[in-house]
Formats: structure tokens, C-alpha cells, sequence
């Protein structure tokens, strides 16, 4: 067996542990249940106009959210834009990363994603039915919801360290 020289040897990083924050499976209920009461009190108010705008304002909510997050990233860093997909498991639905990822750069993409979908959802106000507006801005508020919740918990740990979401767990890492 030949003795490998420290020249030749694989660079591992290594990340300790900070926290572990596990989701509980009542948050999963809880979103299904809070998006099921929205949209049946947009079309109690509205009628089958706001159920549609309710349909509307998600399919919307959700593309204004890509395209923020994907601008966002090839603004900011590049290489992570590789790292973020669209996901579909409660309660993490939309873009988000699918790899590790720096919880500065989290924090920073989600404060622009919160104003700019603000601000869309805003726009649309002059011409769009009230039902559509408030089914954009329910939709951009139960959509980030549970990433704002997290990065509350988090508020203050460092930034320069990693997160991953998991389905059922959130990890934060330091270098």
C-alpha cells in the first residue's frame, strides 16, 4: 500500500453541526389546512371569480418567485444558481435550494423575494379584480410563511454558515 503524500490527497471539507431543527409533521396539515381556508374564504366573498383568481394569483405568485429568485441569483452568485430547483414537498414548495447553501445568501435572496412579490402583488391593484389582488398577496405570504418562520429562528446564528432544507429536517452547518 504506497503512502499517499499530502500533496495528492482529496480536499475535504468539514462542517460541524450547529443546529438541527426538525419539522413536525402537524406544519405539513397546517399549510394544507391554511391554503384550503383561503382560498374557500376568497370564494365565499367572490364567488367562482375569486376561486379563479384564486387559481390565478398562485400560478402567478409562484412564477413571480422563480423568476425574482432566478434573477436574484445570477445577480448575486452564479455558481449557486445551479443549486436552487423548483420544490414540491410541504412544506417547502417553490424555488429553493436543492443543495447546501450559505444562510447569508438565504436570508438575502428571501428579503428581496419578500419586497419585489410585495410590490408585484401591488402593482397588479389598479386593473386586477380586489379578488385577484388578495389571493397574490395570500398566496406570496403562505408561500414564504415557512421560510420567513425559518430564518426567524435563525436570526442569530452567523451568516457565513450552511443550511440544508430537508422534507422533514433543516440543518445549519459552520465551516
Amino acid at each position: 500500500m504506497a503512502d499517499r503524500s499530502p500533496e495528492r490527497e482529496p480536499i475535504i471539507y468539514h462542517y460541524k453541526l450547529i443546529r438541527k431543527i426538525v419539522l413536525r409533521p402537524e406544519s405539513k396539515y397546517s399549510a394544507i389546512a391554511t391554503a384550503i381556508m383561503g382560498v374557500a374564504t376568497i370564494g365565499i366573498f367572490y364567488g367562482l371569480l375569486g376561486l379563479l383568481d384564486s387559481v390565478a394569483g398562485l400560478l402567478v405568485m409562484l412564477a413571480v418567485h422563480a423568476v425574482v429568485l432566478r434573477i436574484t441569483l445570477r445577480r448575486v452568485d452564479q455558481p449557486s444558481e445551479k443549486r436552487w430547483a423548483f420544490r414540491y414537498d410541504l412544506p417547502w414548495i417553490g424555488p429553493l435550494p436543492v443543495m447546501d447553501t450559505n444562510l447569508s445568501l438565504f436570508r438575502r435572496l428571501h428579503f428581496h423575494l419578500f419586497l419585489v412579490g410585495c410590490c408585484v402583488a401591488c402593482l397588479f391593484y389598479p386593473w386586477a379584480r380586489s379578488s385577484l389582488v388578495i389571493s397574490l398577496l395570500y398566496w406570496h405570504f403562505w408561500l414564504l410563511a415557512p421560510r420567513l418562520s425559518l430564518l426567524l429562528r435563525m436570526r442569530r446564528d452567523q451568516g457565513d454558515g450552511v443550511i440544508r432544507l430537508e422534507a422533514t429536517e433543516i440543518f445549519y452547518y459552520h465551516r
